[in-house]
């Protein structure tokens, strides 16, 4: 007969288990932890006046963006530069395998950067259309898919604006200026659009119009469809600002282009956590997510009955744990992270950052800010997916020592457990929802009054002479795609967003719903 002192897990199910549990009460709770992190080196700032590091950085990221083709996830791509005596070799991997389609992207798009960058005496915006046309192509089923969430958004605006300020002439306009955006087609000749549009006074209006409310609302107001199709066209629009940026900053790489190759990262497998069981409960998991013998025990355990009985809280958390819809992985920006580390590889420069086509998730974050290397904390939207796993490590353990995973899962569980705590103590309201990715306009952007226009027939007429046309007319309504001005000059930092402003920056990609529960 079996003891019945017998431990429920064995050590490393065990420990698995109790930083899987923590993580499923903190979503349940909220799974949006926090406001996106911001980078200001690159909001706004021109090409010419970032450093070598930051300059590689943004080189990384934009390239990263350029590989992730599809929305869902899946093509998620992570890059690390290494530097060798005879050459530079770009890392790459992505949430599924990316030696099919991204590895030979990527090694052609360096090729055509390195090619433009020896061949050409300056940047020509015929350069730009060239670099952003093969991009777009490449990404043909994310426009795709951009195209199918906008349009039904559009609709709903549509809608609104046919019901109210009928007498309004800015509301006409920015009516007629919608229904624009449903007649573009054509991918490039979209994204083009996109790009010139984001300066227009329809896109602040629209702005103004997806301003968060000063009263609670749920995620069907109407402000969010106003938010969500500027966001949608400021994403479209960043194919062409990336490859602008990239043009600009192969200029100054030269020497990492010179002699590459792109290498795919090998795939990790991901731990698998433990199932559900007859102590996957919330009684039984506060126990153990405090110290034994501690007197906050009966207080915690009053406060979440409290809230089981009013927001039916163990069935959600239960439901959260055994989604069985979730597809496990491992992040693309882990797999280049543990490559590097557990290979001894040397960043270029001594920079250890690793780009990625998006912000990190909760975790990712946690796991980076855990581990050893001490790698370049990321960019993160601070939102918890369920679905994330830690690689298992178990072959590399002899490289890489015997307790390398437990002590950073030690700590990200030390983290999770905390925050937890915190918001059924202090009776947190779950953090706002946001979309993973901001929607790319820069401040400059944002600020720039100088080419703006309140005539959607001209717009029009200025996207469809781009579908017929690819010579790149401009208006008032828009900034040519001319690359990077080649003068020192506008260097000055363009101050950070205000955090608290109530206008949202983010578009609605990839992501799941909010799933917290009001406290």
């Amino acid at each position: 007969m079996a003891s019945s002192n017998r431990p429920r897990l064995e050590p490393r199910g065990r420990q698995l288990s109790r930083f899987f549990e923590p993580l499923v009460l903190l979503h349940t709770l909220g799974s949006t932890r926090g406001e996106h992190t911001r980078d200001i080196t690159y909001n706004g700032t021109e090409i010419s006046c970032l450093s070598r590091k930051h300059l590689i950085r943004r080189f990384l990221c934009d390239l990263a963006y350029m590989c992730d083709y599809d929305k869902g996830g899946d093509t998620v791509t992570a890059i690390g530069l290494e530097s060798r005596p005879h050459g530079n070799v770009f890392w790459v991997a992505s949430n599924t395998n990316p030696s099919a389609k991204i590895i030979p992207f990527l090694n052609t798009l360096l090729v055509q950067l390195r090619n433009v960058s020896i061949e050409a005496p300056m940047i020509a915006p015929e350069e730009v259309q060239d670099l952003a046309t093969m991009c777009i192509t490449f990404a043909t089923p994310r426009i795709k898919k951009y195209k199918s969430h906008l349009r039904p958004l559009l609709r709903r605006c549509l809608k609104q604006l046919d019901k109210k300020d009928k007498d309004s002439g800015e509301m006409h306009s920015l009516a007629r200026w919608l229904r624009t955006w449903d007649d573009i087609i054509d991918p490039e000749g979209l994204c083009h659009f996109a790009y010139r549009e984001r300066k227009s006074d329809y896109m602040q209006l629209l702005a103004r119009l997806g301003t968060e409310p000063s009263y609670k609302s749920n995620k069907d107001a109407i402000h969010h469809a106003f938010s969500s199709v500027r966001h949608y066209i400021g994403r479209l629009g960043h194919h062409f600002r990336a490859a602008n940026d990239l043009i600009s900053c192969s200029f100054k790489l030269s020497d990492v282009l010179h002699d590459f190759e792109v290498r795919g990262v090998p795939i990790l497998t991901g731990s698998i956590i433990p199932p559900a069981d007859g102590k996957t409960t919330l009684e039984s998991m506060i126990k153990r997510m405090l110290p034994a013998g501690s007197p906050s025990l009966e207080s915690y355990e009053r406060k979440l009955q409290e809230m089981d009985s009013k927001y039916d809280l163990s069935r959600r958390f239960l439901e959260n744990y055994r989604e069985p819809g979730l597809k496990p992985r491992v992040h693309a920006e882990i797999h280049v992270l543990e490559h590097f580390h557990v290979s001894g590889l040397r960043f270029i420069d001594g920079d250890s950052f690793i780009a990625c086509s998006k912000p990190a998730c909760f975790c990712c974050l946690l796991y980076l800010r855990a581990h050893p290397g001490q790698f370049v904390e990321p960019l993160s939207h601070h939102k918890i997916y369920l679905n994330w796993r830690p690689p298992d490590l178990h072959s590399q353990k002899e490289l890489i020592g015997e307790f390398h995973q437990r002590d950073i899962l030690n700590a990200m569980t030390k983290t999770i457990r905390r925050e937890a705590l915190r918001q059924i103590d202090d009776k947190i309201p779950p953090h706002p929802w946001h979309p993973d990715s901001l929607t790319g306009i820069t401040e400059s952007a944002r600020g720039d009054a100088t080419h703006r226009t309140n005539r959607p027939g001209e717009a029009f007429v200025l996207a469809q002479k781009h579908v017929a046309n690819t010579s790149l007319p401009v208006s008032r309504s828009s900034t040519p795609v001319t690359g990077e001005q080649r003068v020192e000059e506008g260097c000055e930092q363009q101050p950070p967003h205000d955090s608290g402003s109530s206008v949202v920056d983010y578009f609605l990609d990839d992501s799941d719903l909010e799933g917290g529960i009001p406290i």
